[in-house]
């Protein structure tokens, strides 16, 4: 029953997530057109930019956020409530020094970055205006955002996407506001700083009103605390560092190859699957403290020492970048970039792959294995439910590309629509590895999910220049989705071996039901092809009734082939009509 319950209570934490998030992605959906009524594609570009600039800025957020978290809980489970004031102290203390660091800095490389994104000499002072404005109110969120985590600690999680949720509604009435009025990308930036105000009162409004003792003050810094943040706080940290230079990575190189019009029109195209992917990806959180709970026990006792673990993601490096030339070789010539090009280099490197691979197989196969019971139904189930939420987003905005464009912004976005076809494509494969991330922060492994980081991270830098220089926007999406494919296999061959799990049980039990949603999804592509429509409103009602069915037919496929008995009573119980069984226990 314990069991039973914790998996309810995990399921329930999950989707209460999902709620909120949908309710921010759909109304942000529902924004984009309008501000394209306001903006150009180069100001819509630019706002773009800028929170890729802002995003190296959240790096400094990613450890100090999950200190909160953790240890907020941990007082309060210990009855130390006054350790939490000075945990909160030492945060804003320690993010106000970094946000400081950061703005100094920004504003000293502006003439670089404005030089080397191709801003326009007539839109230099409206992107610094921009790009400093947002990076100062970001700093300030950044700097008092312990209020927000600390409620999280706090167990109070629903409280506090209340907040958010009614801060970000209230931001887009703010936009249409400030648009309406003229002023233009500018508009923007004082709608976001009004609602990072409005979420950081009320969050501290909450947090005061369960712990009345909470306050912030200088005397309260501590070097505890102090180290908590540049400890647990540093591993995070740089994981952090890493996903936010892999989501904005892309835009990087596109912008800086292709101009900022190339960089909107790859914005339009990376919105819906980015919404798509913000839904799933707001369910992982709980799978860290479940984790957490579940230490299990390791076979062997040997732990890598530090020179043989940077051994180890040398190797791993050296063996992605074996990997990731040879079809770099095959493409046309690259120029300067890459002058070597043709059969022959690409067959060495691919031998020298090929060697690199063996070697590392050699060095994988003596790590320890993990005897858990709870973390590897955990890890599985986790993966199961991923991929049949993400494929049954994912899927649909494949089939449905086209007609959603059109119906989303109008015409003259065909472009947009190829891109979203391969993110669509690279989304839900980096989301399987979701939950598995959670799970290794949790039993504190974050070395996994540093291996899978670099991988990813070396395929992107080699595969993405490559492609847009050879096909363009198209040729980047598509090597977004590759890179994705081949980094989160590699997690899953070294997670699989973790947990002692053969190809077969994981692929029937993870991968196929992530199918299902094809067969509708080539329903709905036929009928959009055989019935096409002309006209903004025509398009609309296509993509509903062409998803109001995909969902239907998606659901019974669910329902009829792939859930088992305990699933479904599991479904049923978390519907919102659905009264909790009391327990004898």
């Amino acid at each position: 029953m314990e069991q039973t319950a914790k998996a309810n209570k995990l399921a329930r934490n999950a989707l209460s997530g999902m709620a909120a998030t949908i309710i921010y992605m759909v109304s942000r959906l529902l924004l984009t057109p309008l501000v394209l009524q306001y903006l150009s594609l180069e100001e819509f570009g630019l706002w773009s930019l800028s929170f890729i600039i802002l995003s190296y800025a959240g790096m400094g957020g990613f450890g100090v956020n999950s200190t909160y978290i953790r240890y907020s809980a941990r007082y309060l489970a210990e009855g130390r409530e006054t350790e939490i004031s000075k945990l909160l102290s030492t945060g804003v203390a320690y993010m106000f020094a970094f946000s400081l660091l950061f703005c100094t800095l920004l504003f000293l490389v502006m003439p670089f970055i404005l030089d080397r994104f191709h801003i326009q000499d007539a839109q230099k002072n409206l992107a610094s205006t921009v790009f400093l404005g947002t990076a100062a109110v970001f700093s300030l969120e950044l700097t008092l955002g312990g209020f927000r985590f600390i409620l999280n600690g706090l167990h109070e999680f629903a409280r506090e996407k209340m907040v958010t949720t009614v801060a970000g509604l209230l931001e887009i009435a703010a936009i249409l506001s400030f648009l309406a009025m003229g002023a233009g990308v500018k508009g923007l930036l004082y709608a976001f700083a009004f609602r990072l105000f409005l979420e950081t009162a009320g969050c501290w409004f909450i947090a005061r009103s369960i712990l009345p003792s909470l306050r912030i003050s200088y005397k309260l810094m501590s070097r505890e605390h102090f180290r908590l943040f540049t400890g647990f706080g540093g591993k995070v940290q740089v994981l952090g560092m890493l996903g936010i230079f892999l989501a904005a990575i892309d835009r990087l190189f596109i912008t800086a190859i292709s101009g900022l019009a190339a960089g909107g029109m790859f914005e339009v195209g990376r919105k819906l699957p980015s919404t798509a992917g913000g839904i799933a990806s707001s369910a992982f959180g709980p799978f860290l403290s479940t984790a957490a709970h579940h230490e299990g026990n390791w076979t062997g006792e040997r732990e890598n020492t530090v020179k043989e673990r940077i051994s180890t993601y040398l190797l791993i490096v050296a063996t992605t970048i074996a990997v990731a030339l040879p079809p770099v070789f095959l493409l046309e010539p690259l120029g300067e970039w890459l002058p070597l090009h043709g059969a022959i280099p690409a067959l060495s490197a691919a031998a020298l792959s090929i060697v690199l691979l063996l070697l590392l197989r050699k060095v994988m196969l003596t790590d320890n294995r993990l005897e858990s019971g709870e973390l590897k139904a955990l890890y599985l189930n986790g993966i199961r439910f991923t991929n049949m939420i993400s494929s049954t987003l994912f899927i649909f905005l494949i089939a449905m590309a086209h007609p959603l464009i059109d119906a989303w912004v109008g015409s003259g976005f065909a472009t947009a629509a190829q891109v979203m076809v391969f993110l669509s494509i690279a989304y839900p494969v980096q989301l399987g590895t979701g939950p598995v991330t959670m799970i290794f922060r949790g039993i504190d492994r974050n070395g996994r999910e540093l291996e899978y980081m670099l991988v990813q991270v070396v395929f992107m830098l080699i595969w993405i220049p490559a492609a847009s220089f050879v096909w363009g926007l198209t040729g980047s999406a598509a090597s977004i989705a590759a890179s994705s494919l081949l980094s989160t296999s590699y997690l899953f061959w070294r997670s699989n071996a973790t947990f002692r799990i053969g190809y077969r049980k994981f692929i029937t039990h993870t991968i196929f039901p992530a199918l299902v949603p094809l067969l509708p999804a080539v329903i709905v592509y036929a009928v959009s092809n055989r019935y096409p429509v002309t006209g903004r409103v025509q398009s609309v009602l296509q993509v509903l009734l062409c998803g109001g069915g995909y969902l239907f037919l998606t659901v019974a496929l669910f329902w009829t082939v792939v859930l088992d008995g305990e699933e479904k009573t599991k479904a049923l119980e978390l519907l919102p009509f659905s009264k909790p069984k009391r327990s004898s226990c």
